[in-house]
């Protein structure tokens, strides 16, 4: 009589000859099986993970911005959305689903992405466990540490979109790849088919990358015209524009009711512009689409507003005199004279990072900052304006595109790209699944980021620093790059309801993801200031419902498996409770109370130097829900009735 002690070596996603539900034990030697000998299960340990209960109802929430903190930083004082996460529902599946971890994980992994809506973050979903089984999940946030590339060389027609096609097919801007210009196709007078020259604008559908990416061109072709260039969220649904934005508001309030655009019909979240000024000469202007009061609606609403960077004390081009301090006092001043051009401009760029919109005009080699986020940013009399600052980039326009417009009476104008960052993602334009703004448009929920676009950083009528006051109406501080990675940008997960994270009472995902008991969970650890880890704090609750067996291979016995319909090397069915009760986890522990026998059907003795074990299912497919150490032990006597 003997015993013969198998297991395997544990180790992750190390094939057949390691796993837990198959391996091969060799020995160093051979041994010898006496003949006419009989072979049983004498007892097993092994991990088993059981499947994971999930239905159609179940979410969790993840954010990704500046953590959230009661009083100081709430929920309307930060750029981010928070967004519903759900394991990936196939149009095939039921409404519930029992699903092994792998298949959960794999599921998380894609609802996960699906909702981050970042295009610069990644997330992965790993199964955790150990020689003991299954601990849970492991969910790695990756933020892409890589630098904007020129897309230039590459562009081609199709990448640029002729907004207005549909009403004026013949104007808009022709990219020729060989001289980088977009050549306008319109010019002409103010009367019949001239007026369509106000419509040569195309749209770059590739948007900039968030890690300073850099949309440069050169001005050499558009002087004596009026111009744009700037860049703007994703049109969805082919309005033009969101539902919420209107061309004028009426009459703006008093501090800060700057120059209109004049092209207001031509939507734009931030754009430098050459505009004739009632005269002859063009003037450079800066614009953003912020929040503003309809006076006739009452409603807020979003529209194009100048921001005054000629008021700016320190501003290269800084012309305004000492004004009354006095509230709702207008800035004075002049906006840089594009038709004299006495700087001898030649060059624009735009430059994006994080939220953070730069743009700096060059004469050759000078550079000219009139646009750069500072807080302290004052007037003559010493007065800092909300004002003097873009807005920051929020998650209704995270995703933004280069968009251009050449307006001239003479012929021949255009601008010449020198520069296109794009990000490496591969997306389409308005790509639901990485714009936020284009997922809530395309699902008729514009109320969504119109709430985004009315918080307090977008309304310059704030002027005064209320410090001390709730809510806290200060100047919003615009989080740009740590090197390449987002500053302050924090990864959170919201599994049960949080009053703090607003709008997460449907959180159920608590159990399932080894969270028990908790509800905002931050990283558990970090690596490097790129990535955020969450590990599950307990093991997920998991139940079995299929039935198990012990099969080795490579010896003379035989068993007949009548559902297969063949014979099998199925020495041992494995009960479905352990000796402690327990159907799942680590450490089953199985030893029958009256061992069965099987001949091993050796009239001669055996020698051999190996023993092949799986654990299977009923239709003796490999037992994958098994993961760790399993130890199966088997006893090898001569057969009683030999003799």
């Amino acid at each position: 009589m003997s015993l013969v002690i198998t297991s395997n070596q544990f180790v992750e996603n190390g094939g057949d000859y390691h796993s837990a539900f198959s391996y091969r034990n060799h020995l160093t030697g051979t041994t010898r099986i006496p003949a006419n000998s009989e072979i049983a299960c004498a007892s097993l340990k092994i991990n088993k993970n059981g499947t994971i209960s999930i239905n159609k109802s179940m979410v969790f929430y993840q954010y990704f911005n500046q953590e959230l903190v009661l009083v100081t930083k709430p929920f309307d004082e930060v750029t981010g959305a928070i967004n519903e996460v759900r394991p990936k529902f196939y149009d095939t599946d039921e409404d519930t689903l029992e699903l092994m971890p792998k298949d959960l994980a794999e599921r998380l992994e894609l609802g996960i992405n699906e909702s981050l809506f970042s295009n610069v973050s990644s997330a992965v979903v790993d199964v955790v466990s150990d020689s003991d089984g299954f601990k849970g999940f492991k969910i790695t946030y990756t933020q892409l540490n890589a630098s904007a590339s020129d897309y230039l060389a590459s562009l081609a027609v199709s990448d640029f979109r002729q907004v207005y096609s549909d009403i004026y097919p013949e104007a808009g801007l022709n990219w020729v790849a060989g001289t980088k210009r977009l050549n306008a196709s319109m010019s002409g007078g103010i009367g019949g088919t001239g007026y369509a020259k106000q419509y040569n604008v195309a749209l770059l559908e590739k948007h900039l990358h968030s890690i300073n990416g850099s949309l440069e061109c050169n001005l050499s072709g558009v002087s004596g015209a009026n111009w744009t260039i700037g860049l703007c969220r994703s049109d969805p649904d082919g309005s033009y524009y969101p539902s919420y934005y209107t061309e004028s508001a009426g009459s703006s309030p008093a501090h800060h009711s700057f120059t209109p655009t004049s092209r207001s019909f031509d939507f734009y979240d931030f754009k430098i512009c050459a505009e004739q000024d009632g005269g002859s000469n063009r003037r450079l202007r800066v614009y953003h689409a912020i929040k503003q009061i309809n006076p006739i609606t009452g409603n807020d609403v979003l529209v194009q507003q100048e921001v005054p960077y000629y008021n700016i004390v320190g501003n290269p081009f800084f012309n305004a005199t000492a004004e009354p301090v006095a509230p709702h006092i207008p800035e004075n001043g002049t906006p840089y004279d594009w038709s004299a051009n006495a700087s001898a401009i030649t060059d624009c760029k735009i430059n994006l990072a994080n939220e953070t919109i730069e743009i700096s005009l060059f004469a050759g080699a000078t550079e000219y900052k009139i646009i750069e986020f500072n807080p302290a940013h004052a007037n003559a009399s010493g007065v800092t304006r909300r004002y003097f600052n873009f807005k920051p980039v929020c998650d209704s326009c995270r995703i933004l595109y280069p968009k251009f417009h050449i307006d001239s009476s003479s012929g021949g104008k255009h601008l010449i790209l020198s520069k296109v960052d794009v990000t490496g993602l591969t997306s389409e334009f308005a790509d639901p699944l990485l714009d936020w703004y284009s997922y809530h448009v395309l699902n008729g929920r514009d109320a969504v980021p119109y709430s985004m676009d009315m918080r307090y950083f977008n309304d310059m009528s704030l002027l005064t620093q209320a410090s001390g006051t709730e809510p806290f109406f200060g100047i919003y501080q615009q989080l740009g790059l740590t090197g390449k990675i987002l500053t302050n940008y924090q990864n959170v997960l919201i599994v049960n309801p949080s009053d703090l994270y607003q709008g997460t009472d449907s959180s159920n995902f608590s159990l399932i993801l080894g969270y028990a008991n908790r509800s905002i969970i931050t990283p558990t650890s970090t690596s490097g200031t790129a990535i955020n880890i969450f590990e599950s704090q307990s093991v997920p609750s998991m139940k079995s419902n299929t039935s198990l067996f012990v099969r080795l291979n490579n010896l003379g016995f035989n068993s007949i498996n009548a559902g297969k319909g063949n014979l099998s090397k199925i020495l041992y069915s494995i009960p479905r409770f352990s000796q402690d009760g327990s159907s799942v986890g680590s450490g089953l522990y199985f030893e029958p109370h009256e061992r069965i026998y099987l001949p091993l059907n050796n009239p001669n003795e055996l020698v051999i130097n190996e023993f092949w074990v799986d654990f299977v299912n009923e239709n003796e497919t490999l037992a994958t829900d098994l993961t760790g150490k399993s130890v199966a032990i088997f006893h090898i006597r001569e057969r009683k009735d030999s003799k």
